[in-house]
């Protein structure tokens, strides 16, 4: 099923947030790509695939926010040794961006890993989405490093990966 609706302003729509399982594999795929269909413009692939999906399902969670009408966005998360999580794919549908479904799922994977008993959160960010660094920097990520892009022979434009990572304190001293 498709969701690309819009919902109301001011609208009281019943969501919640479940982990996914190896059932959704179908519907996440397109979810997935559609949410980063404009990262296209630099890569000649979309950006997953099922046998990806079931890697992600193995090695992490896929947190998902529902609605009646069905997938509003996902993050993961991944539980790292030495008390890191790792935060990556954080999808929402075109319809519901810019309307706090991002930061609500950011929340949501910062909380999995504190109550993990995760000390530090990292992510990577692709240098040619400034406006994401910008993003997840007014979030309280700082910037570490960089890194090569992971799959140098599907690149239409040169680019690399923005270290980025956050240090969690206990939930009542989060900003």
């Amino acid at each position: 099923m498709s969701h690309t609706s819009t919902p109301a302003l001011g609208s009281d729509l019943a969501t919640q947030l479940r982990t996914a399982t190896p059932e959704d594999t179908g519907r996440l795929v397109p979810f997935i790509n559609r949410a980063f269909a404009r990262d296209n413009y630099f890569k000649r692939t979309e950006r997953t695939n099922a046998e990806q999906v079931a890697e992600y399902l193995q090695k992490g969670t896929l947190l998902l926010k529902e609605d009646g009408d069905g997938l509003l966005g996902l993050i993961y998360i991944e539980l790292r040794d030495n008390d890191h999580g790792y935060i990556g794919m954080v999808a929402v549908d075109p319809g519901w961006q810019s309307m706090g479904t991002g930061r609500e799922l950011m929340k949501a994977g910062e909380q999995l890993c504190r109550d993990h008993d995760c000390r530090l959160i990292e992510i990577s960010v692709i240098d040619l989405r400034p406006e994401l660094l910008a993003w997840y920097q007014r979030q309280g990520y700082k910037i570490v490093g960089e890194a090569p892009y992971i799959r140098p022979e599907v690149l239409i434009l040169p680019c690399h990966f923005i270290l980025m990572e956050k240090e969690l304190r206990p939930t009542n001293q989060e900003r």
